[in-house]
């Protein structure tokens, strides 16, 4: 499997976030505004959205990102490079409720594997939803693939309150952290797929 490594696709070898459905990229934007020392990788499922997220990033002069439209699942299984990411970043995932949708769900035993295997040690992911059951079936696989829920965490400093979360988080943001082990372990106690 062809792992592409992260300086390949910035040009130079600073840490790398990756955040999995960006919408508008307006958390994304911020982050790389704020940081320019950290590299930003977006994976939206929509070619259109994508680009725009891109073409906002160019004309903000923003070096420090790239995005790619595509399935995140296909891509950080396939992809990225193990022990790899500083920081995956999940905020308001599309639930996909309908038992027919169950192939787009994010909280799978793979992808969660994917997600503790390419964390560098000491690494971590932010998940946040308007719906507590989707952030506890995310926490619930990432605990199982080895990582460790952070208690009473707090969203990252600098995260924007998006227009998406003004609208449909009326009732409150349900918010977890979990961080890979600085020993490196990200072995998978979950056996189904």
């Amino acid at each position: 499997m062809t792992r592409v490594p992260w300086s390949a696709v910035f040009g130079d070898d600073r840490p790398v976030e990756v955040e999995i459905g960006p919408g508008r990229g307006d958390t994304l934007l911020a982050f790389a505004a704020a940081r320019p020392a950290t590299n930003f990788f977006a994976i939206e499922r929509a070619a259109r959205a994508a680009e725009e997220i891109a073409a906002r990033a160019t004309g903000h002069n923003l070096a420090n990102v790239r995005v790619v439209a595509g399935d995140a699942r296909c891509i950080v299984e396939r992809f990225v490079a193990d022990a790899s990411v500083a920081a995956y970043h999940l905020y308001f995932p599309d639930p996909w409720p309908k038992t027919r949708h169950r192939d787009r769900r994010l909280a799978t035993a793979p992808f969660a594997r994917a997600l503790a295997r390419t964390l560098v040690p000491g690494g971590t992911v932010h998940v946040a939803s308007d719906l507590r059951d989707v952030v506890d079936q995310l926490v619930t696989r990432l605990v199982s693939s080895g990582l460790a829920p952070v208690p009473d965490a707090a969203p990252p400093p600098g995260r924007p309150i998006t227009k998406f979360e003004r609208k449909y988080a009326t009732g409150g943001t349900h918010y977890a952290r979990l961080v890979r082990q600085m020993d490196g372990g990200s072995g998978s106690r979950d056996a189904d797929g």
